[in-house]
Parts: C-alpha cells; structure tokens; sequence
C-alpha cells in the first residue's frame, strides 16, 4: 500500500527548483557509496528509477516555513527519501513484487540477498546524513527521534498490514491505525524533521506534524478509492485491491456494513465470505462487489473522508504563520489531493 505521488508534481514549475536541488543532492550522496558494486550498485539502480521525491520536498518547505535555511536540512532530506526506498525495496520482498517503477525489483534484478542488504545499507547512508543536518538544528536529538520514531511506526504499520491479511475481523478503526503508521508517519516525520533543524517552536513542529499526517491519511484513502474508479491511472483493471484481499477501509467498511444488515442479500454475503477466506476474489467478482459499495454508499462516504481530512490539514497548517514556504506546503497538498493518477 506503500505510494508515490502524481508525476504531474515533478513537471510544475514551482517546484521544480527544489526538486531539481534534491536530484543533485541525492546524486552527491550515493556518489559518496560506491564499492563493494554488488552492495551499491542495486542502490543506485532503485534511484534511477526515478521518484516524485515528496518526502524530502516536505522537509525543505518545512524548515524553511520556520525561518530555517534550505541548505541546512538538504542532507536529512536526503535521508529521508532513503529511508523510504529502503521501506520501497524491502515491501517488494515481502509482497514478491516483480516491478516497481515499470521496472525489476531489486530482488528479481539481482537477489533476495542483494535488496535486503542494499535497503539495510540505505538506512546507514541516511543516518551519516541526517546527522549532518541535525547539526545545525537548536535541539539535535529532536531530528534524530523524529527519524527514529517514524522508520519504527512506518515498521508497525507494515506488521499490522501484513497481519491483517490473516484476519477476518479487521474493523474500519484498525485500517486507519495501519495506514496512519504505514503511510502517513513517514510524510510526518519528513516535515518534523524539517522543522527541528530550522529550529521551530514546539508549537510550530506539531502543527505541521498534524498537517502531515492528516494530508498522509487522506492520501492513502484516495488511493483506494482511485483503486476502483480510476485503474487506467494506475495501469491496472478496476478492483486490483479486492483481487489481492487487501484489507482497505472501503472492502472493511461494506463487510461490517454487510453483516449488520438483517436483510442484506445472499450475494453480498457470499461476496464478504469470499473475500476474506479466498484472500480476495477473482476479476470477474469485482463489478458485483463495487456494485454492492455503491449500493451501500461506502465509496461516497469514503470520499466524505478524505475531504474531512485534508480540510482538517489545512487546519492545522494555518497554525503556521503565512511565508511563501507555507504557501508552497499548501499548494503541494492540494496537488496530492486533487490527482487523478
């Protein structure tokens, strides 16, 4: 459940200095890493991949909302955009993915060996280089607890996606506590990072935190729902999340709507059985299964979500005295949330 954001980010000119600045960055460090080759090399394959560099982006804008310098958080920003490529090679281990990128896996390319030590390696890089940045941050250790705390959630949330798959009883409630770990504390921990090393208030640091994660949270929903109505964008049939029995919050919610429906039909129940004993279902039962969504009313509802969400967000970065930085903060979320891909 692991996502990128829309390529349509990387081709707007707004931002385009900074990112531009991240590729040069992100170049500068792997260059520092280059022998043994077998170790290296399967990282700087990942990275020429290519990457819509969001997270690191977000530590930028963060510190420089503060009154922080760019150049002082371009390494921890860097860092944690390793640190999500590690979680990237390692989630396609365990997922056995064959692509990533419309490219080879790390393990399909090399070996299961070769992308477990090459994402164990990424997590050395990115610690040489978020202490360079910590450096110049008023309270050092802050920048390295965000750091930590976020690779242990973004672990948590992996642990709780995988379980999930073993149960039948996954509420709605425990999907937003996997996704908030999985996918939103790493957007948190980005712009947390930012903001300690340009030395932010207590105060200012856990409003963006907020602003984050709820921007986090309303993305991985929308990605569901995309998952249904949108698959052109994704390159793949409608329902590929109900094909791999992926516990979203809309497949939760219409079992939980389903059971607790004394007169739901013999289909949907069958459907909701199904589902959860098969690990998924076949690509001709997903019509019938978004059918049953929208006779239910979970995908407006879900829609309903994420607007509260991101309005929540935007809430919260309010909190922020308004700078071009902010601005610009805005304006990316506002980007992720109104994507099509």
């Amino acid at each position: 459940m692991t996502t990128d954001a829309p390529m349509a980010i990387q081709k707007t000119g707004m931002f385009a200095p900074y990112l531009n600045d991240v590729e040069d960055a992100l170049q500068s460090a792997l260059n520092e890493f280059t022998e043994p080759a077998w170790l290296y090399d399967p990282v700087r394959y990942l990275f020429a991949g290519g990457g819509k560099r969001i997270r690191p982006l977000l530590t930028l804008l963060a510190c420089e909302s503060v009154g922080g310098s760019r150049d002082a958080a371009f390494p921890a920003a860097i860092a944690v955009e390793l640190l999500h490529n590690f979680t990237l090679v390692h989630d396609d281990i365990m997922d056995s993915s064959l692509k990533r990128r419309g490219r080879d896996t790390v393990h399909v390319k090399w070996d299961q060996n070769a992308a477990i030590l090459s994402g164990d390696v990424m997590m050395g890089m990115a610690m040489r280089l978020l202490m360079r940045s910590a450096h110049h941050a008023p309270r050092p250790l802050d920048v390295i607890d965000a750091f930590s705390t976020g690779l242990i959630e973004v672990c948590d949330g992996q642990a709780l996606d995988l379980a999930f798959m073993e149960r039948d009883d996954v509420t709605p409630e425990e999907y937003f506590t996997m996704i908030e770990k999985k996918t939103a504390r790493l957007l948190e921990m980005s712009v947390a990072i930012g903001a300690n090393v340009g030395g932010a208030t207590n105060g200012r640091v856990a409003a963006l935190r907020a602003f984050a994660r709820q921007i986090g949270i309303a993305f991985q929903m929308q990605d569901d729902i995309l998952d249904l109505t949108s698959p052109e964008a994704f390159g793949k049939q409608a329902g590929g999340d109900i094909v791999e029995g992926k516990r979203t919050w809309l497949m939760l919610e219409i079992a939980r709507r389903v059971r607790q429906d004394n007169n739901a039909s013999s289909e949907h129940i069958a459907l909701i059985t199904a589902f959860f004993a098969n690990n998924g279902l076949n690509n001709e039962q997903v019509p019938r299964v978004i059918a049953m969504m929208q006779t239910y009313g979970v995908i407006t509802d879900a829609t309903s979500l994420v607007e509260k969400y991101t309005n929540g967000a935007y809430e919260h970065l309010n909190e922020v005295p308004q700078n071009p930085a902010r601005d610009m903060l805005e304006a990316l979320a506002k980007m992720l949330m109104k994507r099509d891909m």
